[in-house]
C-alpha cells in the first residue's frame, strides 16, 4: 500500500487578507514528510523580507513574483521556476497577486513546511 496522496489546488484557501499580505498552503508539511514540504502560495501587495533556512524551489502560476536578492530582482512569472538556496538573504515582493508552487527541504526547517495540519487528499480512482 502507497502513502502517496494528492491534493486539489481549488480545494486549498488561498485568499490574502484586505490590503495585501501573503498566504502559503503547505498541504506536504511534517505531517506527512519528514524530508520535503510543499504546497501553493499567494503574495500581493507585500515585501516579505526573508534569510531562508532552507533549499527552496519557486515555480510560478500567476503573476509575477520578484525575488529580491544582493545580485538583484529575479521576476518569476508564469512557467518560471527559481532555486533559493539555504543563507540565501532575500525578500518576497508582490506588486498585485503572484500565485506559485513551493517546494522545501529540509521540511523542519521551514516555517510553514514544519506545520503539522492534516489536509485533506484526494482518493484515487479505482482502477479498471
Amino acid at each position: 500500500m502507497s502513502d502517496a496522496k494528492m491534493y486539489r489546488g481549488n480545494d486549498m484557501d488561498l485568499t490574502v487578507r484586505e490590503g495585501g499580505g501573503g498566504n502559503v498552503v503547505a498541504t506536504v508539511n511534517c505531517a506527512v514528510s519528514q524530508k520535503l514540504g510543499g504546497g501553493i502560495g499567494v503574495f500581493e501587495n507585500c515585501n516579505v523580507p526573508w534569510t531562508v533556512t532552507y533549499d527552496e524551489i519557486l515555480f510560478g502560476i500567476e503573476g509575477v513574483l520578484e525575488i529580491h536578492t544582493a545580485e538583484g530582482i529575479h521576476e518569476v512569472g508564469p512557467g518560471d521556476m527559481m532555486w533559493l538556496p539555504a543563507g540565501t538573504e532575500m525578500a518576497y515582493v508582490a506588486n498585485e497577486a503572484a500565485k506559485f508552487f513551493f517546494a522545501v527541504a529540509p521540511v523542519t526547517e521551514s516555517k510553514a513546511g514544519s506545520s503539522t495540519v492534516v489536509h485533506t487528499p484526494v482518493a484515487p480512482k479505482p482502477k479498471a
